[in-house]
Order: C-alpha cells, then structure tokens, then sequence
C-alpha cells in the first residue's frame, strides 16, 4: 500500500458521550506500555516528524486518538496501559478507555499492535493485554521497539524470549528512529487492512 494521504481526526476519552464515528472503515490499534515510543513508531509507519504528538513525560497520552489513512482506514493510538505515576483513579480510567475503545471496535478492528522495549522484557501487564485481546478473538502482532540501543545478540535474545512467551506470535524488532523494519511492519498491516 502506498500511503497517499494521512491526517488527524479526533480525540476520544472515556467521558465521550457522541457516537465514535462510522463503524465501516477497517482499523490498526495501538497499544503497550508508557514510554515504549507508540507516537514515535506511529509517525515512523506515516512518514512524518509529528503528526502524533510525542512528549518526553511517560504518561501524557490520556486520550485514544484517531488517524485517517489514504481516507480509508483509521490507525489509533491508546493511551499506555501502566505508568506506577499515575494517580489510582486515572490510571484506573485509562485502563476503562483502553477496554471500552477495543471492545466497541472490535468489529472493525484487523489488528492490535502490542509494542514491547525491547530493553525491558514483556511484563505482567503485556501477558495481561495479550490475554485480554486473545479472549476477545482479536489479531495482533507484537512489536519490540528501540532496537537501535542494543546489540544484534541481544535482540535475538529478546526476540526468542517474547516469542516464547506470547506462543509464537509475529513479532517486528523495530527502530522508528532509524527506521529499522518499518517498511516491513507497514506492508504486514496493508495486508492485514485489505485482506477479506
């Protein structure tokens, strides 16, 4: 697929009375962790600097914000699922967004991409949100992001290790900052996006 045209459409919080918008077009989700860089990998993906807004402050993204591609499919970024920061009661709200969004697109949703630090390998919370998506019957693949900070060997070993954790899953070993197996993870969801 050759991306033609990408803008921002809304935000959506939990408190979001309207209706989400048409139920029709097919969807890639977003989601893992704060600070696993989704707004940098969002923005690698669409070939732009800052069209998702990225901030240094883990956390900030408190809203599931929704992309237009090519006026026919919506990417979305969730807001990160744990961030020991929050207070209780909004991390308690985050999690009610995250949930409430995917269950009421569930429909139209092709996959879920689940981004991992590859630094940092899968936690409590990740094996919580596969097991989540999987009872839902959703697709997803995971991504380990920042790849461009460690050595080949420890990728590898990182690799191995989440594959082995989430059953032998697709997973993309990425560096949106230099644009390592971007192209790759793009034409895995175009397919995703048009299969029938």
């Amino acid at each position: 697929m050759k991306i033609t045209e990408v803008k921002f459409i809304k935000s959506i919080s939990i408190k979001s009375e309207e209706v989400l918008f048409e139920q029709s077009k097919p969807e890639i989700v977003f989601v893992g962790r704060s600070n696993v860089w989704k707004s940098s990998l969002m923005n690698a993906i669409f070939w732009t600097k800052d069209l998702v807004k990225t901030s240094s402050v883990p956390g900030k993204t408190r809203t599931a914000n929704l992309f237009l591609l090519n006026k026919k499919y919506y990417f979305t970024d969730l807001p990160g699922y744990w961030f020991a920061k929050l207070w209780q009661d909004l991390k308690k709200d985050l999690d009610s967004l995250i949930s409430w969004y995917i269950e009421e697109r569930k429909n139209s949703i092709k996959c879920v991409v689940i981004l991992l630090d590859t630094k940092i390998w899968p936690q409590e919370t990740d094996i919580d949100m596969y097991n989540y998506l999987h009872e839902l019957w959703l697709p997803m693949v995971f991504v380990l992001t920042k790849t461009d900070r460690l050595w080949n060997n420890d990728i590898k070993k990182s690799v191995l290790f989440t594959e082995g954790k989430f059953f032998w899953q697709k997973i993309f070993p990425v560096s949106s900052a230099k644009n390592i197996w971007i192209r790759e993870l793009f034409n895995f969801l175009s397919e995703k996006l048009t299969a029938k």
